[in-house]
């Protein structure tokens, strides 16, 4: 099973402080879900002091083991990690004259410069770059000149562009047309989860490109529009291949709670995690957030590297994750009967009946 990525902060012997003092603990998160049992201690056995919903902010205060210790109206509590996500964290500027830019990217431009001591609250690690709250609006500071306790626990992200695309929802397919009407003649139908450049944008219509050069307008009822990072890539494209190929030569390593060492121990998420570590993306580290990366795949159309969620009834909506491998099997880390790294069949009765969805993360 999964776990969230809090599992190797180190406890921090800090007090109880007012809700306002975000700076004194370096990170703020929320809930991943509704009625999160915040519990006196570290263990379910302990008294459940209340609940808390996605949405609302709280100080984190360090962790113990599994668990997040957090300030919840004035009071020390701990939720478990794999229900919470950290949302910011304060770094420390570790070098001088450190440009601080508009984007994720040395090509962009230069806002200002920061020294070594200067802190500031990161949000989000996109491309190497640290997304920072600066002079009231946004800046980007490089990775390599920013230190803080909990930044390594933010989401991150492979690219920061900010380029607006289109997802395909229909099942059956998207019409893409000519001209902006429904008698217009028809260029090709985009296959569901396909991605396109989006041109212009209206309340029925989308103009968009396509990545095989195709022009046209497609109906904005059949269409995700997205901002941030392309995910989609061609069924030519090597890279999913590349990443089974890579997954495949830790098959029998043991399975291990909490575990991302891909020799020594994995548990599922943490296999995945790993793996695609390798080449460069950082995911989320449980496989409940971990679903948030990428975009939706039919089953019918899984391809070598996609992600495959799964749930056993354990409370939560996802609580397992391989990496589809072809042929209707993946790849992935089970404390089950065949226990450790291993492959399976999506057919298999335990694959049938706990599947939920899948996601591509690779172009």
């Amino acid at each position: 099973m999964g776990m969230k990525h809090f599992y190797r902060i180190m406890i921090t012997a800090l007090g109880t402080v007012a809700l306002s003092s975000v700076v004194a603990f370096g990170a703020t998160g929320q809930a991943t879900g509704t009625n999160v049992n915040v519990r006196a201690a570290a263990d379910t056995s302990t008294a459940v002091l209340t609940q808390i919903n996605q949405g609302t902010s709280y100080e984190v205060l360090g962790a113990d083991g599994n668990w997040v210790k957090i300030s919840v109206n004035g009071k020390e509590g701990y939720v478990y990690g794999e229900y919470f996500q950290v949302n910011s964290a304060e770094g420390t500027v570790t070098g001088s004259g450190v440009n601080i830019r508009s984007g994720a990217s040395t090509s962009t431009s230069v806002l200002g410069s920061a020294n070594k001591g200067d802190s500031f609250t990161a949000t989000a690690l996109e491309s190497g770059f640290y997304k920072i709250n600066y002079n009231g609006g946004t800046g980007y500071i490089s990775q390599d000149y920013f230190s803080g306790t909990y930044l390594k626990y933010l989401s991150s992200s492979s690219s920061s562009s900010n380029q607006v695309y289109g997802v395909v929802t229909a099942e059956t397919g998207l019409k893409l047309r000519a001209a902006a009407s429904t008698s217009s003649d028809v260029i090709t139908v985009l296959p569901y989860g396909t991605e396109f450049d989006i041109v212009s944008t209206g309340s029925e219509w989308l103009q968009v490109k396509t990545d095989a050069g195709q022009s046209g307008y497609v109906s904005a009822d059949y269409v995700s529009v997205k901002s941030g990072t392309r995910t989609s890539r061609s069924n030519s494209s090597s890279q999913g291949q590349a990443v089974v190929d890579y997954a495949k030569q830790f098959i029998g390593t043991p399975y291990v709670w909490g575990g991302t060492d891909l020799n020594n121990g994995v548990d599922c998420s943490g296999f995945v995690y790993s793996v695609y570590k390798h080449f460069g993306i950082t995911l989320n580290r449980s496989s409940y957030t971990m679903v948030n990366h990428g975009v939706e795949v039919a089953k019918a159309n899984l391809q070598p590297g996609d992600l495959v969620f799964f749930n056993s009834g354990s409370g939560t909506s996802i609580c397992h994750v391989g990496i589809y491998i072809g042929g209707n099997q993946y790849i992935h880390s089970t404390d089950g009967a065949a226990y450790g790294v291993t492959i399976t069949s999506l057919s298999s009765d335990y694959s049938a009946r706990t599947y939920v969805t899948a996601r591509r993360i690779l172009r």
